[in-house]
């Protein structure tokens, strides 16, 4: 797929998402804040050479660097059976939001929420492109969280495309409500 195609789809997101009223837009244009998710999607686009790379490619020893923000998921099932299992859980993911290796995803976010991760994580598998997602969410305390998301497809070991690659930067964000428009 290309950028523009990549685009049409974070549109296409983002529209259900300004509708539905989810916390999260989509970025195709890849703007990261944070530089860190800029490399990691290099090391990507490097290790992709125009397709898909394989989740062997990033061993521990290439994705060090972003490790305590990593997740690897992976879709079990197909359809309306389908879900996202935690395969890895980044240490500061951990930190915030508990551990979740092996969990699914349904397991740790909330029921109106889930719908949103799902189209999100859908559409990076079926795109086969990297995403840029900014969430928000809010904790009792009254502040809210910005997270600032790469994520990018990888080929299982039978070469299906069915696991994503993702790391999550997360900032705390004034008690206002997020600005999305």
């Amino acid at each position: 797929m290309d950028r523009s195609k990549a685009a049409n789809v974070a549109a296409e997101l983002n529209a259900s998402a300004e509708a539905k009223g989810w916390p999260m837009r989509c970025d195709s244009t890849l703007a990261f804040e944070h530089a860190e998710l800029g490399e990691l999607c290099a090391l990507w686009r490097t290790k992709a050479a125009g397709g898909v790379p394989a989740r062997s490619q990033f061993d521990m020893r290439t994705l060090a660097p972003y490790a305590r923000s990593l997740t690897i998921l992976e879709r079990e099932g197909h359809g309306n059976a389908a879900r996202y299992r935690f395969r890895l859980f980044g240490s500061t993911l951990m930190f915030l939001f508990g551990e979740h290796t092996g969990r699914f995803l349904d397991e740790m976010v909330s029921e109106d929420l889930l719908p949103s991760w799902l189209a999100f994580y859908d559409a990076v598998l079926a795109s086969r492109e990297p995403f840029r997602l900014i969430t928000y969410y809010r904790t009792p305390n009254e502040t809210f969280l910005k997270g600032d998301i790469f994520a990018a497809p990888l080929a299982d070991a039978s070469g299906e495309v069915r696991m994503i690659l993702a790391a999550t930067y997360v900032g705390l964000q004034d008690s206002v409500p997020p600005p999305l428009v």
